[in-house]
């Protein structure tokens, strides 16, 4: 009993050390690297969000197919070679100067994280704990908030020193090195008293029938269409807050600083929004990412200082926990533990759906306007309506607890 509380014990810490480095570095450090690149090869912002835009569409196409490819090969050898492949195609981006260059590994590397961090810490998640899994969530998947924060100074005090290059050069090293270690040292695939193949195979067949699904049957498009207005609202901040803000005259060490406090939210908010699950479920929690995200929006519009920065702060509270946290207890809801697999990659594909649209819209809103704020009062707009889908179609706590 010790040994397998140890081993629990590690997956919550390899989890948080993945997402610290691997997530964090690979894809919620991108926006930093925009003004820099964009200056250096003389891109347009617009045609440089593509890139941003194939990063999440690398995460879309991996959900679809998640279920079966960590089905057929087991989770923990598909992360290992994923980590290694992230780490390579990192370092080949130091190397790309042209704009379908930067979208070709944009998309491999939203590609291999999503077999390498989120979706597989999840899912290892709900096999080796059945209390409080979703706060439990929570705390492994704050990693990527805090190395957000961290790798966000990091990268771009090594972008003013050494050039952006040298930078993702360096980043490379160290995610590669982390997450490496981790898979190979750290994690486990599952506990021993999980059962045998058999008797998981058994309680898949049992919960896989047609009247097993009340809550997603005949609700597809609604939930897909909530999860994508959500994301492409709420992932404006990862987006366009660093250039927005030098937009109206501020620095980029001053950007990057307040988008480092607004990670460390992020990473309090995981375990926030993993609490707020397991307390009042799914309904309230994503009322809660459309309530603060709107929030985070008005400061965007009207930023004048520390309030402003406050609201910011508040709006990306659970941004990002919106795929990490929310997915899985979502696909737990919507079809339970037997099928949460098959769920968790339709939904992931939905949510990373939205983060895909967002760069490409603002950046052409961007490029004709110049300026994000009419994209930011659409954005509010959106989830403000998302709330309606919210309530007519997530089950309450009870509903989900049933199940």
């Amino acid at each position: 009993m010790d040994s397998l509380k140890k081993d629990r014990t590690m997956l919550v810490v390899g989890g948080m050390l993945l997402m610290l480095t691997q997530f964090s570095i690979s894809s919620n450090c991108f926006s930093l690297f925009i003004v820099p690149i964009c200056r250096d090869l003389g891109f347009l912002r617009g045609q440089f969000s593509i890139a941003q835009s194939m990063l999440s569409l690398g995460g879309v196409v991996a959900s679809i197919f998640s279920g079966r490819v960590f089905s057929r090969f087991g989770i923990l050898p598909v992360m290992r070679i994923s980590a290694a492949l992230t780490a390579l195609i990192y370092f080949l981006q130091s190397t790309v100067s042209t704009i379908p260059g930067f979208c070709a590994v944009a998309f491999l590397i939203g590609f291999f994280n999503c077999f390498g961090t989120f979706v597989p810490v999840s899912l290892l998640i709900g096999r080796w704990f059945t209390e409080r899994k979703n706060t439990i969530t929570g705390i492994a998947m704050m990693g990527s908030g805090f190395g957000t924060s961290l790798f966000n100074t990091v990268a771009n005090a090594l972008i003013l020193s050494f050039g952006w290059r040298s930078a993702m050069r360096m980043l490379t090293l160290i995610m590669g090195t982390v997450s490496l270690g981790t898979d190979f040292l750290l994690l486990k695939e599952a506990p021993e008293d999980f059962g045998s193949p058999e008797e998981t195979a058994a309680q898949a067949d049992a919960g896989s029938g047609p009247g097993r699904l009340p809550f997603f049957a005949g609700r597809r498009i609604p939930v897909a269409a909530m999860c994508i207005a959500m994301s492409f609202a709420s992932g404006v901040f990862l987006t366009t807050l660093q250039p927005h803000l030098q937009d109206i005259g501020y620095s980029q060490t001053y950007a990057a600083h307040l988008f480092s406090a607004g990670m460390i939210t992020m990473a309090v908010g995981k375990i926030l929004h993993g609490m707020i699950i397991d307390r009042f479920g799914v309904r309230v929690s994503n009322t809660a990412i459309s309530l603060t995200a709107s929030l985070g929006l008005l400061g965007l519009l009207t930023y004048s200082g520390a309030f402003s920065a406050f609201l910011i702060c508040t709006g990306m509270l659970f941004i990002t926990s919106l795929n990490v946290v929310g997915a899985p207890a979502l696909a737990e809801a919507l079809g339970g533990q037997e099928n949460k697999t098959f769920f968790l990659g339709k939904l992931s594909a939905c949510i990373n759906g939205g983060y895909m649209l967002a760069p490409f819209v603002y950046g052409a809103v961007y490029d004709r306007v110049g300026s994000y704020s009419p994209m930011y009062w659409v954005a509010i707009g959106l989830l403000l309506f998302s709330l309606l889908g919210i309530w007519a179609f997530l089950p309450g706590k009870e509903s989900s607890l049933s199940r």
